[in-house]
């Protein structure tokens, strides 16, 4: 129950209904109860409930439906902007299920794109293996990998359904895998794209593409993924630079 004092009664209402959501009395797809409902539970006005609960919205904690009411959202399933970790391992550290929906292993020829991030001539012949990625089953992400033949000739080889890539890089094929560089944008899902994702064409979408190398700076796969933009999150610290600071200063940690 919301307590007179300093904290506002929207923001108190907000933290209990985010407390009852991460603590299990409400689950993703529950429908909250009503505005009214919430007004005589708490003994709050109607402009207070509605402050509450479109905070929560802006937080994406919950969603509306027009006509339907107001529903708890599916956890966003968020990455470490600052750590080079592959869809399987991030997944499974933050207490999530990964799977592979679909494969495709082709042979194809280099675009710009592609060459460019793999050093090697347009039109070259390099392993392509298109992944669509799922979270507890549901469809999340459309993987793109173009690997080196030197690499290719060997990932063919695996069992690529269900199997990290990462894994099998380092302790499969021996591959060190040392860093990368990533870019991350925003997209809109085409209609091959929307389809595999289960969302509608011109859904907004992250796109990260990410150029990684080994321990001798070798480079080693370029892959350009698509993930929904409603389900991922990216998070990490970072650090102004300032002529006033004289000594390197290091993070003590990470928010997770």
């Amino acid at each position: 129950m919301v307590q007179p004092g300093r904290t506002p009664f929207h923001i108190q209402l907000a933290d209990i209904i985010r407390h009852q959501i991460e603590s299990g009395v409400f689950n993703a797809g529950d429908q909250l109860p009503t505005q009214m409902e919430l007004m005589k539970q708490h003994e709050l006005s109607s402009n207070t409930v509605r402050q509450a609960v479109l905070a929560l919205v802006a937080e994406g904690l919950l969603y509306r439906r027009a006509g339907k009411g107001t529903f708890v959202a599916k956890r966003h399933i968020g990455r470490d902007l600052l750590t080079f970790s592959g869809f399987s391992e991030e997944a499974v550290a933050r207490g999530f299920r990964p799977g592979t929906r679909h494969v495709t292993v082709d042979w194809r020829s280099a675009d710009a794109a592609v060459a460019a991030a793999l050093n090697v001539p347009t039109d070259e012949s390099v392993l392509t293996i298109e992944r669509v990625q799922t979270i507890d089953d549901e469809v999340v992400a459309v993987e793109t990998v173009s690997f080196v033949a030197a690499i290719g000739r060997q990932m063919e080889k695996r069992d690529l359904a269900d199997t990290s890539f990462t894994e099998i890089l380092e302790r499969q094929l021996g591959v060190a895998l040392a860093r990368a560089r990533q870019e991350i944008r925003a997209g809109t899902a085409c209609a091959r794209l929307a389809k595999a994702l289960d969302v509608s064409s011109g859904t907004a979408v992250l796109q990260i593409d990410r150029t990684a190398f080994d321990t001798n700076d070798r480079v080693i796969y370029f892959s350009s993924s698509s993930y929904r933009a409603d389900r991922y999150i990216y998070t990490g610290w970072i650090e102004r630079k300032s002529a006033l600071v004289t000594q390197p200063r290091q993070l003590i940690g990470r928010s997770r």
